[in-house]
């Protein structure tokens, strides 16, 4: 990686901004001359405050800053969203085996991590997988003791919820709000969020607890409110909503929901989605019918 100085003189260069510009009211042009040829370092604070000078983004800059490559960590996770959407566990595995090798070589635990939330989404796909209480336990630990959650902590438990209790996903689901709450401006973390916790919806009605998954279905829908452009999130809000419905015996209302869910997703021609959600809803369906018949004998 090229020393940050000179990348950001390139970048203000193209930009067209002079020394002057950049610096004014924020620091000298001499220490800023400094910086950008690699002679003096600069706090962060001020870094800031010249990247809004430059009207650019952290997230811009460190993308720029290496070599216009995803991170480590956006890497991984773009490898195991594949494998994962490709229902390819041997890849998983693969990159599981990768984050170990890690973890033992440089002694880092966010590679352990990251080996335990594979490890999960891979027994997602295949329940005959063997779980390590250990790795549950150790997850479990490290969730807990961090009190403010940034995109890695929402994302490790979001993608972790497969081999936690249903008890561990309500508890951290509920603390969520309050642990993500300084992060809360930043829009991915937010997207992430609410995903999260419609997969909580999801568990909760897989896991018989009808309350629990109201609770968060008015949670999310109170964040929404404050967000009217994440459609995804409310047709997806919309289908887990009818599907409560359903299981909590007002079924006519709960499956018009959730039909006009699949129809939305079908109009934006995500047909994935489409079938899967279909099939989602009619075994509720049929299951709904089965524990509504009399038996006579």
């Amino acid at each position: 990686m090229r020393n940050l100085g000179f990348i950001f003189r390139d970048i203000r260069m193209d930009k067209g901004y002079s020394l002057k510009d950049i610096a004014d009211g924020i620091l000298s042009v001499s220490f800023l001359s400094k910086f950008e040829r690699g002679d003096s370092d600069i706090s962060l604070s001020k870094f800031y405050l010249l990247l809004e000078r430059l009207n650019m983004t952290l997230d811009e800059f460190s993308f720029i800053s290496n070599d216009y490559n995803l991170t480590q960590v956006e890497t991984l996770m773009k490898n195991v969203r594949n494998a994962y959407e490709n229902n390819n566990i041997n890849l998983l595995y693969k990159l599981e085996q990768e984050e170990i090798y890690m973890w033992k070589k440089y002694n880092l635990s966010n590679h352990r991590y990251n080996s335990i939330m594979i490890r999960a989404l891979a027994y997602d796909l295949n329940k005959q997988l063997e779980l390590n209480q250990e790795d549950i336990t150790l997850l479990n630990e490290y969730l807990f003791k961090v009190e403010n959650w940034g995109f890695y902590e929402t994302m490790l438990f979001g993608n972790s919820m497969s081999i936690l209790s249903i008890d561990s996903i309500i508890i951290f689901s509920k603390e969520i709000l309050i642990k993500t709450q300084l992060y809360s401006r930043i829009r991915k973390n937010k997207e992430k969020l609410i995903r999260v916790l419609l997969n909580t919806i999801f568990y909760c009605i897989e896991s018989k607890r009808p309350l629990s998954a109201l609770h968060f279905i008015i949670s999310v829908e109170k964040i929404l409110e404050r967000h009217s452009d994440l459609y995804f999130e409310k047709v997806k809000l919309l289908y887990l909503n009818g599907i409560y419905k359903i299981i909590s015996g007002n079924s006519n209302v709960g499956i018009d929901m959730s039909n006009k869910a699949i129809q939305i997703m079908n109009a934006l021609g995500d047909i994935n989605a489409v079938n899967n959600h279909e099939i989602y809803l009619m075994g509720k369906i049929e299951f709904l019918n089965k524990t509504s018949r009399v038996l006579i004998i």
